[in-house]
C-alpha cells in the first residue's frame, strides 16, 4: 500500500494531545484520505520504531507484549471520547470515527496499559529480561516521540533544542551506563521533569503524568521480579 505525505497548512493551531510536552502542532499530513496532525504521526512512527527495537534486542515475546500493549493504548485512547464528550456520541455516534479522548484520553490508557500488564505479570512471566524490555520500551518511546514531534512541527527553537539535547543525552547514557533498572527509570523521569519545567505549561502537561504512571508500574514489575528470583532461588 503506498503512503503519501503531504504538508498541510490550517489556520487555528492546535496543541499536542498525545501527551507531548507542551508542543504547537503546526503541521497536518495526509495519509491517503486520512488526515492526521504531526502529534499522532509523531505517536505512531515511536511505537513502530520502538517495537522494532525491542524485537531485535530482545526476545520475540516481549515485542508481543509491547504490541499488545499499544493496541490497548490507542483503542482506550480512541473511545474514551464515549466518556469525555457522552452527550456529543449519544446526538453523533458517527463521531466515533473522527473524535478521541485528548488529554484525558491519553492518561486513561496509559493507565488502562499499566493495569493490563500488572494484572497478565504472573502469565506473561516477567523475568529480569521481560523487566529491561519494559525498561527500555518506557524510555525510547518518550525520547523518540518527542524528538519527531520537534522534527515534525514549527515551534520555538529553544523549546526544540532543550528537548532534544536533554532527552538525546538522558537516553543515551541511561541505556549505555545504567545498569540498574529502577535507577534508569527514575532518572529518565527526573529528567523529563526538568524538562518539563522550561516548557510554558511547566509540570501541568500530560507527558509528566503518563511518566510518572509509567514509572510506578516499571518500579511495581521490578518488585514482582525480585520476589520472584527470591521464591525461585529458595
Amino acid at each position: 500500500m503506498k503512503w503519501r505525505f503531504t504538508q498541510r497548512k490550517y489556520a487555528m493551531l492546535k496543541i499536542s494531545f498525545c501527551g507531548g510536552f507542551w508542543v504547537i502542532n503546526t503541521e497536518w499530513y495526509s495519509i491517503r484520505t486520512l488526515t492526521l496532525p504531526a502529534t499522532a504521526v509523531a505517536l505512531l512512527m515511536a511505537f513502530v520504531i520502538v517495537w522494532l527495537v525491542l524485537r531485535m534486542q530482545f526476545p520475540k515475546k516481549w515485542s508481543g507484549v509491547y504490541a499488545d500493549a499499544i493496541l490497548t493504548f490507542i483503542l482506550v485512547w480512541k473511545f474514551s471520547v464515549i466518556v469525555t464528550d457522552a452527550k456529543t456520541i449519544m446526538a453523533q455516534p458517527f463521531a466515533l470515527l473522527y473524535f478521541n479522548g485528548g488529554t484525558v484520553g491519553v492518561l486513561l490508557a496509559a493507565i488502562a496499559v499499566s493495569l493490563q500488564l500488572l494484572w497478565k505479570k504472573q502469565k506473561l512471566q516477567f523475568d529480569v529480561i521481560g523487566a529491561s524490555a519494559y525498561s527500555w520500551a518506557i524510555i525510547l518511546t518518550q525520547s523518540i516521540y518527542q524528538w519527531l514531534v520537534v522534527i515534525l512541527n514549527d515551534n520555538p527553537t529553544n523549546s526544540e533544542i532543550i528537548t532534544l539535547a536533554v532527552l538525546s543525552v538522558l537516553t543515551i547514557l541511561i541505556l549505555w551506563k545504567v545498569s540498574a533498572l529502577n535507577y534508569a527509570l527514575f532518572i529518565y523521569t527526573s529528567g523529563l521533569i526538568i524538562v518539563a519545567n522550561f516548557q510554558p505549561l511547566g509540570l501541568w502537561q500530560p507527558a509528566v503524568g503518563i511518566s510518572v504512571i509509567l514509572l510506578i508500574m516499571g518500579l511495581q514489575l521490578q518488585l514482582f521480579v525480585k520476589k520472584f528470583e527470591m521464591k525461585d532461588g529458595c
